[in-house]
């Protein structure tokens, strides 16, 4: 149920230095010299996979894939995989790690709340639940060192480990106490320290990707947005909260084609933003007057190629 403590924590270690050596052309700097909240992608083809909730296998089968890039694709195609490791493809996920999601999760979630309120003595529901979180986790990590310049992860509401309010985060609860069970557990599992060096590396996600013709993010954009706000998401919170908690009909009417604008300039005439975030009918639905594609639903594997959504 979850790696063993001190791999995990030289994991942890070894990708947040990996995300604080990012080169400054796919991470300009904020005004401290960190790297910001902002990914720039370069110019190349783009999968991108919505809300992860514990779902390990589905990130997996991701790498499995065959993606028919070239029209006239066989089986002969490479795999998303070999893709990353040749630099032709960038993989690109908006988020939500922990917290599994639909029926059997839930029935996991309100078994483990007597555990929680043991103190852990015997937690198989929550061992099942962290375990598959902790596989999802492990795979991001993983693929982070591996691919450093063409996996990208962007930070969503649920990446809040220590269950924190405040930095743009608060507490989470749907199914039961899953905010502070997971917090519990992590501490319980691995300690404080580790959890606070995962809390980490959690705040160092950027939480907004800017292609050649689409921005992507967890959430839609609460408000218009400017590159130096996103920049500057250390001192933001504001900014973290908009960009990762926003509900359907939650955000200024007009804010997606006002932020296109801003940080796409005259490329933000056909451009569209992609999120997550809210389950969708569907493999996506259409938001503020078509330019917000949203697409997340639980239970299904559904990847999105921006490019491909444009043409279409």
């Amino acid at each position: 149920f979850g790696p063993e403590p001190s791999a995990f924590a030289d994991l942890v270690g070894r990708a947040q230095e990996v995300l604080d050596g990012e080169s400054p052309v796919l991470r300009p700097r904020d005004g401290e010299g960190l790297p910001g909240g902002l990914l720039d992608l370069p110019d190349l083809p783009v999968l991108l996979l919505p809300d992860l909730h514990a779902r390990a296998d589905f990130l997996a089968a991701v790498l499995t894939w065959r993606p028919p890039l070239d029209p006239g694709g066989s089986d002969a195609m490479p795999t998303v995989l070999h893709l990353l490791s040749q630099g032709k493809l960038l993989l690109l996920c908006l988020g939500d790690a922990f917290h599994g999601e639909g029926q059997d999760a839930a029935l996991r979630w309100n078994l483990a709340i007597p555990e929680y309120e043991s103190g852990w003595a015997s937690a198989p529901a929550m061992d099942e639940e962290m375990g598959r979180a902790l596989a999802c986790v492990e795979l991001i990590l993983r693929l982070k060192l591996a691919f450093p310049e063409s996996f990208h992860y962007l930070k969503g509401n649920h990446d809040n480990v220590a269950n924190e309010e405040g930095r743009g985060d608060h507490p989470f609860y749907k199914y039961a106490y899953e905010g502070e069970m997971t917090a519990s557990w992590f501490a319980h599992r691995y300690g404080d320290e580790l959890r606070a060096a995962y809390r980490s590396l959690e705040l160092s996600l950027p939480v907004l990707a800017r292609g050649r013709h689409f921005v992507a993010s967890h959430a839609e954009p609460a408000f218009p947005l400017k590159a130096g706000d996103i920049l500057e998401y250390r001192r933001r919170p504001d900014v973290v909260e908009a960009l990762t908690w926003t509900p359907n009909d939650g955000a200024l009417p007009g804010s997606v084609f006002s932020s296109l604008r801003s940080l796409l300039g005259t490329r933000a005439l056909g451009s569209r933003w992609f999120g997550g975030h809210r389950p969708v009918e569907g493999r996506y639905a259409l938001r503020q007057h078509g330019r917000y594609i949203q697409f997340h639903r639980p239970g299904h594997r559904i990847a999105d190629e921006p490019e491909k959504i444009l043409e279409g």
